[in-house]
């Protein structure tokens, strides 16, 4: 039968427990980052401060833990061991308000160009000056009898703590200009965090020493040992940075498992086998000696096989991340090579992304195509070089929960942006989007510069292919041109003979008309074989526009189509620009007209753009199809019956050669109408 009774006195009471994971755990962290940052960087003086800071509050902690296992194994016959953990921790303790202030300081020197540089060494150095009395109170601390540390140095007690709580609203202040300085909301996050931990440690020394609030009976205590603990915040935030962005370039992956892990086995002796040990003895009479070494024997066969676990599942989960990655790259970069078009790649690569990271939406934006807030973001990401987008009003913006600036070489060339839920982008794919964006550039520049090379493969063909046609054009108008000539002639002799015109007026009539329309195509195979237009002389805009309409206005009269000018713009043209501006617009009007066929209005206009002039030719006839937009400017291309094809492509070569470029818009109003827009560079081919 059990028996009923109580659980034995000797248990560890919670602030014990407390005391005992929270010593370890402070100093194991404080000194295993400080080993990492030696390891990492050695004894340099950009880092010695940070060392230095990291060493004393590991000091601190392993003082404090020492002193509490002597207190909870009750070390009559050791004296020494309290007294000289008392020492390390109140020596380490002495120092670590001036080497939190020396290390605020060098952040300011670091990242604050604008902070006067020739106050923060005095500033700093001025912060040792209270540890002068570090002999005195050191020796007061080895006398006998014993004394607690804070009641043997009680005159110093209030002083320290005024001096403490002033520096952590120094330093909470330093945190909070430096997170106005940073652009990245990871930075300044981080030090808008370390402000608020700074700030609420002051406020805890002030109520716990300051005020007295350590004397408030059980809740005194605990409030005493937070504030002794409190340094553990902090350096916990420095960890979670390293563990996340690998804050200082290091990495903690699995020490920080392998350390909790060890807690883990600390808290199951504790709660555990040290407890069900005394139960053991206390209920039926078995010495717990002899139990709790049984049961540490069963935790240390057990301890080998979860250690194998464990490196198995990071060893696969290792290997997972990194076939992950490996495929990926793979994957884009063969995609960039195969794909060729740059639309194609960049459709296939979002695809991977999402399913190969479980993303909800991944979009790749090339710089080339951005528009509107992209192409803003990718000019703020190279005028500020950042890697990626952490503002948390920019990301809104843009609509996403990440975002990474694909850099190659010294620029920007696209963005890459995911949506969706933030819990969804774990720090393992973080980093895997961080190492792939470089990759990704390369893929994009990759794919561009194919398709570039294939554009430009088909424009030396086509080029070719013009040429060819353009020698043809000039041989046929050539054979072409002089027997209509004699045509023509010989029909005006014959209508002026009365017999004959009665007869025969009409066909002959039909003959010079149709002589003039193959005149006028003959012309237009002659100025599509030219090159470019010979150089007439300098002329306004609005002259120019006046010459062709003349030269357009028995056309335009017959069709009753009237033109409207708006030209707000009347800039002086050069010769060969005042050339080509009059073929392309001759050829514009005479389009718009056929286009028009009876009683419709023709609208030109120009206005000043940055560094460029815009002029426009409107009509409002029927329109231009969707479909057909993009072929009005091929050559031989019409959808008239009697048309050439080559009215639009003479005006897009025209185009071409002075610079510029041409949009059409289709339709305008109630489905109809049409507006050709051209832009010309200034001033290399224009003088105001």
């Amino acid at each position: 039968m059990l028996l009923q009774q109580p659980y034995p006195q000797t248990l560890l009471a919670p602030l014990d427990i407390i005391k005992l994971v929270g010593f370890a755990t402070g100093a194991a962290l404080h000194l295993y980052l400080c080993r990492m940052l030696y390891n990492r960087y050695g004894l340099r003086g950009s880092q010695r401060v940070l060392l230095s800071l990291g060493v004393v509050l590991g000091l601190w902690h392993l003082g404090n833990f020492a002193v509490t296992i002597y207190e909870l194994l009750d070390f009559e016959m050791a004296g020494w061991w309290r007294k000289s953990a008392n020492v390390m921790a109140y020596s380490a303790l002495a120092f670590l308000p001036p080497l939190l202030a020396h290390a605020h300081f060098k952040l300011l020197d670091w990242f604050d160009p604008q902070f006067p540089k020739r106050w923060l060494k005095p500033l700093a150095w001025l912060g040792y000056v209270p540890c002068t009395v570090l002999p005195w109170a050191l020796t007061r601390l080895w006398q006998e009898p014993y004394e607690p540390p804070i009641e043997r140095l009680g005159v110093l007690l209030l002083p320290f703590i005024a001096w403490f709580v002033f520096i952590f609203l120094e330093c909470a202040a330093i945190d909070w200009r430096l997170s106005l300085i940073w652009q990245a909301q990871r930075e300044r996050q981080f030090f808008k965090t370390f402000a608020a931990t700074m700030l609420a440690g002051a406020a805890l020394f002030t109520l716990t020493y300051l005020l007295g609030a350590r004397h408030w009976g059980a809740l005194g205590r605990y409030l005493d040992l937070l504030a002794k603990l409190s340094s553990i915040a902090p350096t916990a935030i420095v960890a979670y940075y390293i563990y996340r962005y690998r804050y200082f370039e290091l990495v903690l992956r699995q020490s920080v498992l392998y350390a909790v892990l060890a807690a883990a086995v600390m808290m199951t002796y504790i709660y555990g086998i040290r407890r069900f040990s005394l139960v053991m003895q206390e209920r039926y009479g078995l010495r717990s000696d002899v139990v709790e070494a049984l049961l540490i024997l069963v935790l240390l066969a057990l301890a080998e096989p979860l250690r194998r676990v464990t490196e198995t599942y990071l060893r696969r989960l290792f290997r997972r991340e990194v076939g992950l990655y490996r495929e990926l790259v793979e994957q884009v970069g063969a995609a960039s090579t195969n794909l060729g078009k740059l639309a194609q790649f960049i459709v296939f690569a979002e695809y991977r992304l999402r399913e190969a990271l479980e993303l909800k939406e991944v979009q790749i934006v090339a710089a080339t195509q951005a528009q509107d807030v992209a192409a803003e973001f990718c000019r703020l990401a190279e005028a500020r070089q950042l890697t990626q987008i952490e503002e948390v009003q920019q990301l809104a913006r843009l609509k996403a929960v990440a975002c990474y600036a694909l850099w190659r070489e010294s620029r920007v060339v696209g963005l890459l942006l995911v949506r969706g839920s933030e819990q969804d982008l774990t720090a393992e794919k973080r980093e895997v989007l961080t190492v792939l964006s470089g990759h990704l550039a390369a893929a994009l520049e990759n794919c561009q510069l194919l398709e570039e090379k294939v554009k430009l493969e088909q424009e030396l063909a086509e080029s070719a292919r013009l040429a060819a046609l353009g020698q043809m054009a000039a041989t046929v108008a050539h054979e072409v041109k002089n027997p209509l000539s004699a045509i023509k002639s010989i029909a005006q002799v014959m209508r002026e003979d009365e017999a004959v015109s009665r007869e025969y007026g009409r066909d002959l009539d039909l003959i010079t008309g149709e002589a003039d329309r193959l005149s006028r195509s003959v012309s237009q195979l002659l100025s599509f074989s030219r090159p470019s237009v010979v150089a007439a002389a300098p002329a306004s805009l609005r002259a120019t526009v006046d010459e062709t309409l003349a030269l357009t206005r028995n056309e335009l009269n017959e069709r009753r189509v009237r033109v409207e000018s708006d030209l707000q713009f009347d800039p002086q043209l050069s010769g060969e620009t005042s050339a080509a501006l009059k073929e392309i617009l001759l050829n514009l009007l005479l389009n718009a007209a056929q286009a028009i066929q009876h009683d419709g209005v023709i609208t030109l206009s120009s206005e000043p753009r940055a560094d460029a002039w815009q002029f426009s030719v409107c009509d409002d006839g029927p329109g231009v199809p969707a479909e057909l937009q993009a072929k009005i400017f091929e050559p031989f291309f019409t959808t008239k019956q009697r048309g050439t094809g080559l009215g639009l492509a003479i005006v897009a070569r025209r185009v071409r050669e002075l610079g510029g470029t041409i949009k059409v818009q289709s339709p305008l109003e109630d489905a109809r109408g049409t507006r050709f827009v051209l832009e010309f560079p200034a001033p290399s081919s224009v003088v105001k």
